[in-house]
């Protein structure tokens, strides 16, 4: 006998497999400042399972605190002439060692490596290596040709898995899982994209975000109705005044607009079905809103 799916039942689908793309606009435009871990128990890191909806629980491990890291804007830092193609830093400082640079060249299309570990052992790629690929979908791979002054390689990235990760730091939601053939493993969390777990043959490193950037600041939460939706797209709680724009997976503008309201209804029609965002900006205050399109 067929069986048709009740509305509650198709919702309950969706949300189960309907995972998030990683995407360029999952950046925060202010950077992120993090408090910075090293992973002294267990030995290795245990096994981060594949797959949709999973719960990583990492609890039991130990972690102590080494110092920070930045990632921020490249303008500013100390190498940053030297390396005019960097737009972003990250600024990993160990407490009683000093501070190493790391500069990316981000763009819509990707997170390029440069350099690393600058001034202490500089690793310079001619040939860059591509940490992450935007968009990137969940169980998508794609290949990262590199060349730097230790040699060359070609390695393959793939969106393994995403949920939620349970540490000794706190429970965050929305990570994704992304792994390499080299056997590389980071834990990102999607709002906004950072590395919450870098694991790798030398060390495990676990991240946890200590600055609420101007993005945040001074932000209500924005709630959307209905999520899935249909033909209309409810965002209460807004500022009249603000702008509005509805992003796709691919970071392509697909509508924009003014809010005149509190309580703002936006026309999404003629979307296609699948996953969106809206983002909301008033001066330099912006907000991340997602919502899917049944």
């Amino acid at each position: 006998m067929r069986r048709t799916l009740t509305p509650f039942a198709s919702l309950l689908l969706l949300s189960l497999t309907a995972q998030p793309t990683i995407q360029y606009s999952d950046l925060s435009p202010d950077g992120v400042q993090t408090d910075m871990y090293r992973m002294t128990s267990p030995a290795t890191l245990p096994a981060l399972s594949d797959g949709a909806d999973q719960t990583w629980d990492l609890s039991g491990i130990t972690l102590q605190p080494i110092g920070s890291l930045s990632f921020t804007a490249a303008a500013g830092t100390p190498y940053a002439a030297s390396y005019p193609d960097a737009n972003w830093a990250w600024a990993q400082t160990v407490t009683g060692l000093g501070t190493a640079y790391t500069y990316l060249d981000i763009t819509s299309g990707g997170i390029d490596i440069l350099v690393r570990n600058l001034p202490l052992d500089p690793l310079i790629y001619s040939d860059p290596s591509q940490v992450m690929k935007f968009p990137l979908a969940f169980q998508e791979t794609y290949d990262d040709t590199y060349v730097n002054n230790n040699g060359g390689s070609t390695m393959q990235w793939s969106y393994a898995g995403h949920g939620t990760a349970i540490t000794p730091l706190g429970t965050t939601t929305d990570v994704a899982k992304v792994m390499s053939t080299e056997g590389d493993l980071l834990l990102w969390n999607l709002d906004p994209l950072y590395p919450i777990l870098i694991d790798d043959s030398n060390f495990t490193l676990f991240f946890v975000q200590n600055n609420v950037g101007i993005a945040e600041q001074g932000s209500a939460s924005v709630h959307t109705y209905p999520n899935p939706c249909n033909d209309q797209l409810r965002l209460n709680d807004v500022v009249p005044g603000s702008t509005w724009r509805i992003m796709d997976a691919q970071g392509r503008e697909l509508n924009n607009g003014r809010v005149s309201t509190v309580s703002e209804v936006l026309d999404v029609s003629a979307l296609a079905t699948g996953q969106y965002i809206v983002l909301l900006q008033l001066g330099e205050l912006v907000r991340r809103v997602s919502f899917v399109k049944a």
